[in-house]
């Protein structure tokens, strides 16, 4: 074959090895882009419950001390959910409620020292688990602990190791009058690390985490979870606790933030949605003449129920600065994080997604939000309306009326700022309808630790030690 015919063969080759290399390469690239958005498609899902916070002290629900730059970034950068009510004033019912998108009555969780998860509702964690999800969660406030039932739905659950001196014992944790509790560095730490233990299939799959973390519940007592660093802040504040209690709340957003960043600079880790809610909030000094109106639980006033509820993604799935100033519930937590994920929701769900609210559009949403405590010997069932609270304390509680009316966006004082002798017709109005839910919505039986656990739940319990 002559020299100039091998040459051109030979360049024909070298073309075609470089096509070839050309191709394999864009391959790898496309094959990269896909796992890229299908990993986009199904985002990490980190859900922290800072125990205790109220929204009116945080920045971007209009505080004027810098207290919580970290979170209010979050919030311009993803959506802000302006008024979030809360079902319940107290954290058991409160957060069981928003997990499984059912009344706390229906729970049947009433009491401290009895009414567990009852095994038959589906949470968020069980959902997410049956949808591919690995499941990992750890909380500082015993009353999410598994002796509760708590840990429905998770691969990995973290109790906390001291509990309150009246609640069950398990192996390993130590009951005290009133315990230090983990702090979230902690939490936070040990999720890390099992998080980095996995092996390489569970590294691969979508997580779910959940957090719920005490540092501004523990702001009353000698054991606060404050760290030094933080305690020179606020010093201006006359009133301890209400110093005390800003001091966690910077601590904490300063220690979410790490914790995002930290988790972000895994690898497979780039798409996180991050769900910051609170579970109830404080009274602190906004109810002086109402006894427990400085705590929470004993009242359903807007100090101890409207809660920030911040969504923010890391990948930029959401649009940054939305602000959904529409009343909103915790009770559509659920529904919401699940359509968002694209993920069915189980059927029986009293909440409503507010996806459509987040992308500019409308829900369909109650005009009144019901709301209830049993906190401690108090029975107390409450309407949020539009201009109007209607509570009925139906527990000969001192310095309220046993039906009160009190006006929506006010500081309430039990009797002193009641409306009910001026506006009886708003009142009754408002009465019609709560006993109409209550109807609709009847009480269950609280349920007690081993009275209604599935066999799966009591293996899991008894692969952990916790039973024998």
């Amino acid at each position: 074959m002559p020299a100039i015919s091998l040459l051109i063969m030979g360049r024909k080759a070298h073309i075609a090895v470089v096509i070839l290399g050309l191709l394999a390469a864009m391959a790898i690239l496309w094959l990269a882009a896909r796992g890229a958005q299908e990993r986009g498609s199904r985002p990490h899902v980190v859900l922290i419950m800072i125990d205790t916070l109220r929204a009116d002290r945080l920045g971007s629900y209009g505080f004027e001390r810098e207290v919580s730059p970290e979170l209010d970034a979050m919030g311009r950068n993803g959506v802000r959910f302006a008024n979030t009510v809360a079902q319940c004033s107290w954290t058991r019912p409160s957060i069981g409620s928003f997990l499984t998108s059912q009344y706390p009555r229906t729970l049947g969780i009433y009491y401290e020292d009895r009414g567990d998860l009852p095994d038959q509702v589906v949470t968020l964690a069980e959902v997410l688990r049956d949808n591919g999800y690995r499941t990992l969660g750890a909380t500082a406030n015993p009353h999410l602990n598994l002796s509760f039932n708590f840990h429905q739905g998770f691969d990995f659950y973290l109790d906390s190791v001291n509990v309150f001196d009246w609640m069950p014992a398990t192996m390993g944790q130590v009951p005290q009058d009133h315990p230090p509790l983990p702090s979230a560095r902690d939490l936070f730490g040990n999720v890390l690390a099992a998080i980095d233990g996995e092996d390489p299939d569970d590294q691969s799959r979508p997580h779910y985490l959940q957090f719920n973390i005490m540092e501004v519940h523990e702001t009353w007592g000698e054991n606060d979870l404050v760290r030094a660093e933080f305690k020179d802040h606020y010093t201006d504040v006359t009133s301890t606790k209400e110093r005390r209690y800003l001091q966690a709340v910077r601590q904490v957003s300063v220690d979410i933030e790490w914790f995002v960043g930290e988790l972000g600079r895994r690898e497979g880790w780039e798409d996180i949605l991050v769900v910051l809610v609170s579970d109830h909030g404080e009274g602190l000094a906004d109810h002086p003449d109402v006894p427990g109106g400085a705590a929470h639980g004993f009242l359903l006033y807007e100090s101890q129920l409207m809660v920030p509820w911040i969504l923010y993604s890391t990948a930029g799935s959401l649009p940054p600065g939305r602000v959904v100033v529409e009343p909103v519930r915790l009770l559509d937590l659920m529904p919401t994080v699940l359509d968002f994920l694209g993920v069915q929701p189980p059927p029986d769900m009293r909440g409503t997604s507010l996806v459509p609210l987040i992308n500019g559009g409308t829900v369909d949403l109650p005009e009144r939000f019901f709301v209830e405590t049993y906190f401690r010997g108090t029975n107390k069932l409450g309407v949020y309306a539009e201009d109007w609270k209607l509570f009925h304390n139906r527990d000969e509680y001192p310095k309220v009326n046993p039906v009160e009316l009190q006006r929506m966006g006010i500081m309430e004082n039990g009797v002193l700022t009641d409306e009910i002798q001026r506006f009886p017709e708003v009142a009754l109005e408002l009465t019609a309808y709560l006993r109409e839910w209550e109807i609709s919505y009847l009480p269950a039986d609280p349920v007690e630790l081993g009275e209604d656990l599935s066999q799966e739940a009591i293996e899991q319990l008894r692969s952990l030690g916790y039973l024998q």
